[in-house]
């Protein structure tokens, strides 16, 4: 086997352990985040969501991803899957919604790691500000050395962080006071508003199991990938449950918890004062260890859709020496910079809202692949049979559609814009650039006046008659649910009405003159 791929990318001797170590890293990395779910949420249902969801949202998505790399082992991971199952448009949709997610997702971890540090060294604004900008350049480094030093790092930091919970249960559970599952939820607040208080952090915590796949083509054992996503499944879900019930079950304080507030670090400052500064180091190299496998993720996202012709092409330079896209590299770096000033908060709501709609169409893809037999099965199968792997790989896509309403109004306007960005990027760049029609205009023929492939008008129109659907919807249940803001609730309804209207004309229209299927 060659030591380089297709595009240039050079393969890496990964083991079993370097790539668990990096799937662990890209996916966990510890517990952090769920401190900001206990307030709002109540200790009792921060516990039952971190041991429900896997079962309704992260094993179907890792179960999918699992079969989908084995059986298409493509750089670009979710973007190849989409765009070889359901077509050019949904492949792109994909990209763009994933990889505009996982430029916000990386710098939050940056931000963490920024924060923990002037935790415990007590910075100043300027300061935490530089120490920010430090971890980018580092890490930014790093990545431009190829994607074996990413892993042999983040394997290192893995087995760190592991220790250094274990300790934390450990300790915690030793000291046993209080019922960690009491109380259930906040007096006075009612059960959706918990949830939906939380929601967004858990989905958080147990997303990100396609970002591996990415890099599928520069690890030489690509098959390597799902058999790590299966041993990483128990460990992630370890690693979130139990710290936190011990934490609870010592500490307590559960209305004081958050990132900055009460966490796991105060197991130790209660009962190990020595080894809190250890933990704390090592909680700022967890969130560190997050960005650096970020990195090597979301610099890949465009890459390969400028290998399709779908981005500007300058996206594609490879780096002769070491064979890395560090261009991609760079614009995570440029990116990065830019996202400093926003908060924590802001960053996982734009992360969260992107991905329910890109792990939507990856589950998608997963079903139709099954379904039609799209591509044959690789060295990984799910043990289902055809009908339940459907019921249970469609799953996430209803959490997904609950987790828009139940985040609020807010959150569901920043997820229509975002998603509506999609098509539209679409048509820029596919006219742009010509799509996968330039490199195979038989396989892949345009329309010479407008220049897209068939069946793209319909499939736009699909799109914003859904958003029209969702946005009716939405009409109905905030004012129930909350005290929406004015603005949103008249973005929504505007949204509801034009997106009506245009796109039920636009499938009209173009359903008269083009047959082809939406997917």
């Amino acid at each position: 086997m060659s030591n380089t791929n297709q595009h240039g990318l050079k393969r890496q001797k990964l083991g079993l352990f370097a790539v668990i170590g990096m799937i662990y890293s890209l996916t966990a990395a510890g517990a952090w985040g769920i401190e900001d779910m206990v307030p709002g949420t109540g200790p009792g249902l921060t516990l039952i969501m971190l041991i429900v969801l896997p079962f309704f949202w992260g094993l179907p998505q890792a179960f999918t991803d699992a079969e989908l790399a084995s059986a298409l082992p493509d750089e670009g991971g979710p973007y190849s899957w989409v765009k070889k199952t359901l077509g050019e448009f949904w492949g792109f949709q994909m990209g763009w919604w994933r990889t505009l997610g996982g430029y916000f997702d990386t710098v939050t971890y940056v931000a963490l790691a920024a924060a923990f540090m002037t935790s415990f060294f007590g910075l100043t604004p300027v300061q935490e500000y530089m120490i920010k900008v430090a971890i980018i350049v580092v890490f930014i480094i790093i990545n431009l050395q190829g994607v074996k030093d990413v892993a042999i790092i983040n394997t290192v930091i893995s087995v760190s962080i592991l220790i250094a919970f274990a300790v934390v249960s450990v300790i915690g559970f030793a000291h046993f006071n209080t019922n960690p599952f009491l109380p259930i939820i906040p007096e006075g607040q009612g059960l959706l508003t918990s949830i939906g208080a939380g929601l967004s952090v858990g989905l958080w915590m147990y997303g990100g199991w396609e970002s591996m796949s990415m890099v599928a083509e520069e690890v030489e054992k690509p098959q390597l990938i799902p058999k790590g996503l299966l041993l990483c499944i128990p460990l992630i879900i370890a690693t979130y449950i139990i710290p936190t019930a011990a934490g609870l079950s010592s500490v307590g304080n559960w209305q004081q918890w958050g990132s900055e507030g009460v966490s796991y670090i105060d197991v130790l400052k209660n009962y190990a004062p020595a080894l809190a500064g250890l933990f704390l180091f090592i909680a700022m190299l967890s969130n560190i260890s997050m960005f650096n496998g970020y990195i090597a993720s979301t610099a890949r996202g465009f890459f390969v859709m400028a290998a399709d012709n779908l981005c500007p092409k300058f996206l594609v330079k490879v780096s002769k020496k070491k064979g890395v896209p560090y261009v991609g590299i760079l614009s995570v770096a440029v990116v990065s910079f830019f996202l400093l000033s926003f908060s924590f908060v802001e960053l996982v709501i734009a992360t969260v809202t992107m991905s329910l709609f890109a792990s939507s169409l990856t589950q998608l893809a997963g079903i139709i692949r099954r379904v039609r037999s799209t591509h044959p099965d690789g060295p990984f199968k799910v043990a289902m049979s055809d009908k339940v792997f459907i019921v249970f790989t469609f799953v996430p896509v209803i959490v997904a559609i609950v987790a828009l309403y139940l985040t609020g109004s807010s959150d569901f306007t920043h997820g229509l814009i975002g998603v509506l960005s999609g098509p539209i990027a679409y048509v820029i760049f596919k006219r742009m650039y010509g799509g996968l029609s330039v490199e195979d205009p038989e396989n892949n023929p345009v329309n010479p006046k407008t220049k897209l492939a068939p069946g793209d008008t319909k499939r736009m129109a699909f799109v914003i008659i859904v958003w029209a659907v969702l946005a009716g919807l939405g009409i109905i249940f905030f004012p129930w649910f909350e005290t929406a803001d004015a603005s949103d609730m008249l973005f929504i309804k505007i949204a509801a009405v034009v997106c009506g209207v245009v796109g039920i004309g636009m499938y009209a229209v173009a359903t008269k003159k083009d047959n082809a299927r939406i997917f």
